[in-house]
């Protein structure tokens, strides 16, 4: 249950997320992703007093969301290899060949 001082702060990163249905521990993954893409400083203290390390490392390195230049940013931050995300690892295909 998000906490009624927390609603503003969830508005502004999961604005299209029902707020009063959202669990902590159930959603973790989305608020954790959500926050680190549209966050900020207020958004990034409330995940590392909420969530541990290794749940944010988890999300920057399966999430489909968030954009390069955030998982380069957490990779830099946590001393994470790029390659290791899905972000930088998948195979994108080409719809015409490079001139």
């Amino acid at each position: 249950m998000i906490k009624p001082v927390d609603r503003e702060l969830f508005r502004t990163a999961l604005w299209s997320a029902d707020i009063d249905s959202l669990d902590l521990e159930k959603d973790r993954f989305i608020i954790i992703e959500r926050f680190l893409e549209h966050g900020g400083d207020r958004h990034i203290d409330f995940i590392f007093k909420n969530y541990n390390v290794q749940d944010i490392i988890d999300v920057i390195k399966n999430s489909s969301y968030l954009s390069p230049r955030t998982v380069n940013y957490w990779c830099l931050f946590f001393n994470l290899k790029r390659e290791e995300t899905r972000c930088f690892s998948r195979q994108y295909q080409r719809l015409w060949s490079p001139s």
